[in-house]
């Protein structure tokens, strides 16, 4: 262990001062390794950049006849794509690479004092070139462009050195490191109290590149070697004479190592590209130096001329493998591919070229005692034949043959590179962008395809949204030594471009590169869905969703990708399989996912704050249609609330639409009505949605009249599928020559599908109803719907009888009795509803539909026995039948006198759907005993939303006679008489005008 630990035995002074140097080299190889293994990430963050689209979700269909309109809506989800930042200088490696380097350099300086007197005048010179190369005028000390720096550093080392060298030679090398670091940071504090220029330890650091370079590059050199000779060591050390086959195991072992070398170097000159692993030249300089450690003290007969290994010979050691790596761990770092290519190359010339003339060293001085299976370990720097410089100079030769056979130039040329983008880093951090392009500019044209330089210019040229310059800087740094992030931010600069084509293939070459990358196949995954190839597209965001620096992303993709609706996925079995953390994007686009599926989420989003960002107000509103397939309803309230304070004034229309669609489900249908009015007329691009959706809930409340005045805004604001729902409500109304006109219209303008429809319902339109008995069924109840009115009851019931169908025939009589309620004949609708009751019905809606009718009919009787009866037989008032509910329990409540809970049930239903009109019509009289003007409002509220209803008209006028607004009632007046027979009106006039009297008398007698 102690040889090993050679150091444990040494002063104090000196194996405190070893120990900190081999934790900075553990250190500085940690951090190299550290930087190497997180590739260009070290110095590229990753962006994830939210893209909204929409989506069209169904919202509930609404059966007409044999008509399903259903209308959409548009929600929408969100998509994560990954982007590469900008690149930025990573101000703290800079930092730590110039006090370690200038720490480093400070011990070399103390070494060299230490020298005899020609290689001390040598490193005298290296001292000179050394502060020349740190160019420390550039900083412009003390405001002067002269090279003061220059020459205090020279006035400040160069007679201390040749003092400690020359005249006080007994000085101890601590002494002198210690006098020396006092120098340096006479130095450091000159630049920072005299440079004129911004960060210039950062400049300085940037501008001096060579000097670390060089350092590095000779210590390369220093250790090209020690790997074999470690294999010698290892192989010779436990010999004895009984040992066997020494020279066998060495031949075989350097034989594996150099043909390893070859074909790293073959790969790294670009000569093949083998799919196998090569060796890897950072971990081969990372064996050498380390090996080295030992190594250097073994060889100590060859330079114990200079100095001894102890102390002077293993700090110089150390001290040039740490300046080594921590140079290496710098460019890593900021990933400056010209200089790490130059480590990369005289790594790998160097150890063949001085593994090589190592072999023929050994070879030549020692291969008797190898084949005698000796320790030749301990006499390896003691050579008979070929001398050990000329092993050095050999190797060097050898090294340099092998450079210029792969081009001189190349290197030279990366190292000028590296030293433009060092510049580049500087100015772009001290945000002088356009110096800093014209350093990267430079690094470019020197360093041929670098990735550091075209990235940095592809991402300055991006940010100016110059797209063909970024592009072809984007494809230059792919060139050479490409990375995830340029393959994606140059994907992403087509996308943005509509060249989709070309984003796909620069993304699927970048899987192929690197493959499984998460941001790589998320990206993918959501190119492939916008060229709707879902399969592929799943696939890829799988891929990325089993990468835990993606999943978040990849997880709300799949959601969001399924939202589109396009894949027949259970939304369940979505959330089984990618169960992410509900962050808002995930979140809002669960609610689409569950929306498309038209099933409950459950969950709930409360936003951080009352102001309202683009996120949280679509999740709101994600979360509001989510609402209308739960069981409860939604309190419109506080989302009303917060969206009409003016900060969300961006949000306000979207979210007051999805609370209109939400106050009709929870049937609070006057409101609806009234609010998505008011927002059609005040919307300057979805009016015509909104017209389009209040007609349809009129047809679906079977207000056809009201229909036909929404639909046609509608179609005016050029909502397309308004002028189909039209000709229905004109077909509905039975305004036969309007829904001709409209259908004739469709037939010849239409969509193929509603060209089909026009066609049949023309036919049925302008039929002879001699030739209606010849029909089917299906055609048959099309002619009892839509030509047979209640005045046409005797062929009604003559066409109705040829029926087969039970269930036709049923909807046919409902139809009838529905039309004769809706224009107050009771007892007529109860006559047509005998026949019915008796039909065998097997459709199960149809059947609930005659059983509510029946319901109704009981209630306006007030024959609340049978309406118990009926009700306790088994009628279930699902969420749909709220109102009824309500109204039905009212009537018993009354019956039984419970006046407090009727007149709460009456209260509730009062103003909430002017077209259950029964409801309305007794909640006002009940509630008019007491409150005739509160009835008054009552009706008033609903004959504004339906005045085409005979009943709420005839019950509007005689509360105008009960409140004495007579005035008001002769404009209803009118409407009445256009829509009933003359008999009826002056029947009804005539009650109106003797109610009238009766109130004049009783306000009198009052």
């Amino acid at each position: 262990m102690q040889s090993i630990l050679f150091w444990a035995e040494w002063p104090r002074p000196f194996k405190q001062l070893y120990t900190v140097l081999l934790l900075l080299f553990v250190g500085a190889l940690a951090w190299l390794a550290s930087s190497y293994f997180q590739g260009y990430e070290v110095y590229l963050d990753w962006d994830i950049q939210g893209q909204a689209e929409t989506t069209e979700v169904d919202l509930s269909t609404v059966k007409v006849g044999p008509f399903n309109i259903t209308n959409t809506a548009n929600n929408t989800i969100y998509t994560q794509r990954f982007a590469s930042t900008a690149p930025e200088t990573n101000i703290f490696s800079y930092y730590l690479f110039f006090f370690v380097t200038l720490f480093c350099a400070n011990l070399l300086i103390t070494v060299i004092s230490t020298l005899p007197r020609f290689s001390f005048y040598v490193g005298a010179a290296f001292i000179v070139l050394f502060f020349m190369n740190m160019k420390l005028e550039l900083l412009y000390l003390f405001g002067s462009e002269q090279k003061i720096g220059l020459i205090v550093a020279l006035l400040l080392y160069l007679p201390t050195s040749f003092y400690f060298n020359r005249i006080r030679s007994e000085v101890p090398f601590i002494t002198r490191g210690l006098v020396f670091t006092g120098l340096s940071l006479v130095i450091v504090a000159m630049i920072f109290f005299g440079a004129q220029v911004e960060h210039p330890f950062v400049y300085i650091t940037a501008a001096s590149i060579l000097n670390p370079i060089v350092i590095s590059l000779v210590f390369i050199l220093m250790v090209a070697h020690e790997i074999i000779a470690s294999i010698i060591f290892v192989l010779t050390r436990s010999n004895t004479p009984s040992s066997k086959n020494t020279l066998v195991h060495f031949t075989v072992i350097t034989l594996i190592y150099f043909a390893n070398l070859v074909l790293a170097y073959l790969h790294e000159t670009r000569i093949v590209d083998w799919d196998i692993l090569y060796l890897n030249t950072y971990l081969l300089l990372g064996i050498s130096a380390t090996l080295g450690l030992w190594g250097y003290q073994r060889r100590e007969s060859q330079y114990g001329y200079l100095f001894r290994f102890f102390p002077v010979g293993a700090l110089f050691y150390i001290t040039m493998a740490v300046c080594c790596f921590v140079t290496l761990g710098h460019f890593m770092t900021t990933a400056n591919d010209p200089a790490l290519e130059i480590f990369r190359d005289i790594t790998i010339y160097s150890h063949i070229g001085y593994g090589l003339i190592f072999v023929l060293y050994i070879i030549s001085n020692f291969i008797t005692p190898l084949k005698d299976n000796m320790k030749v370990y301990k006499v390896l720097y003691s050579p008979i034949s070929m001398p050990y410089f000329t092993f050095r100079l050999a190797g060097l030769i050898a090294s340099v043959a092998l450079l210029v056979r792969s081009n001189w130039e190349v290197p030279v040329n990366q190292g000028i590179s590296a030293y433009y983008n060092s510049l580049g880093d500087l100015h772009l951090y001290t945000n002088e962008t356009p110096l800093a392009e014209r350093y990267y500019e430079e690094a470019a044209v020197y360093g041929y395809n670098n990735h550091k330089s075209n990235f940095a210019l592809a991402s300055l040229l991006h940010e100016r949204n110059e797209v063909e310059k970024a592009a072809v800087r984007y494809q230059d740094a792919l060139k050479k030594w490409p990375s995830p992030q340029a393959h994606i931010n140059l994907s992403n600069l087509y996308v943005d471009d509509d060249r989709f084509f070309d984003a796909l293939f620069v993304l699927r070459e970048g899987a192929d590169i690197f493959p499984g990358h998460g941001a790589i196949s998320n990206n993918l995954g959501l190119l492939y869905g916008k060229t709707r190839l879902l399969d592929s597209a799943m696939v890829q965001l799988d891929r990325a969703y089993q990468r835990s620096s993606v999943k978040g992303a990849a997880a709300s993709n799949v959601l969001a990708l399924l939202s589109s609706g396009e894949l027949d996925i259970d939304a369940d079995s979505v959330l089984a399989a990618y169960p992410v953390k509900e962050d808002p994007i995930s979140l809002n686009n669960h609610f689409v996912l569950y929306n498309h599926s038209e099933k409950y989420l459950g969950q709930t989003f409360t936003p951080t704050d009352t102001v309202l960002d683009f996120l949280e107000a679509s999740i709101l509103y994600n979360q509001a249609f989510n609402q209308l397939y739960g069981e409860d309803s939604l309190e419109t309230g506080p989302l009303i609330s917060l969206v009409n304070k003016p900060a969300n004034v961006n949000a306000r229309e979207s979210l007051k639409f999805v609370a209109c669609l939400n106050l009709y489900k929870n049937h609070n249908v006057n409101k609806a009505f009234r609010e998505l009015n008011w927002l059609a007329n005040t919307s300057i691009s979805n009016g015509g949605q909104y017209f389009n959706q209040v007609g349809t809930w009129a047809l679906g409340q079977a207000a056809p009249e009201v229909a036909i005045d929404y639909f046609q805004w509608a179609a005016n604001k050029d909502w397309e599928e308004a002028r189909f729902n039209l000709a229905i409500a004109y077909s509905e109304s039975g305004d036969m020559a309007r829904a001709i006109e409209q259908w004739q219209t469709l037939q010849e303008e239409g969509e193929p599908e509603a060209k089909q429809i026009a066609a049949t319902m023309l036919a049925i339109l302008t039929l002879d109803m001699d030739e209606a008995f010849d029909l089917a069924d299906p055609e048959k109840y099309l002619v009892s719907r839509y030509t047979l009115g209640i005045q046409d009851t005797v062929a009604f019931q003559k066409l109705v009888a040829t029926m087969e169908d039970d269930n036709y025939k049923a909807q046919a009589y409902l139809d009838m009795c529905n039309k004769l309620w809706r224009m107050d004949y009771p007892a007529a609708a109860a006559g047509m509803y005998v026949p019915l009751a008796e039909l065998k019905i097997t459709d199960e809606k149809l059947f609930r539909d005659t059983q509510w009718f029946e319901l109704k009919m009981l209630a306006a009787q007030k024959n609340v026995r049978a309406l118990a009866t009926k009700i306790n037989q088994g009628v279930a008032f699902d969420t749909g039948h709220l109102l009824e509910k309500h109204f039905y329990t009212g009537l018993l409540n009354e019956a039984s006198g419970d006046t407090l809970n009727a007149r709460k049930n009456y209260e509730l239903i009062a103003y909430m759907n002017p077209f259950f009109e029964e409801a309305v019509i007794h909640s006002a009289a009940y509630i008019g005993l007491n409150d005739r003007f509160e009835a008054y409002n009552i009706l008033l509220s609903a004959i504004e939303l339906n005045p085409m209803s005979v009943k709420l008209l005839k019950a509007y006028i005689l509360q105008c006679a009960r409140v004495q607004l007579n005035s008001y009632a002769e404009n209803s007046l009118q409407t009445l008489r256009e829509r009933i027979p003359a008999t009826d009106y002056i029947a009804f006039e005539s009650e109106y005008q003797q109610l009238i009297k009766e109130v004049e008398q009783w306000e009198e007698n009052f």
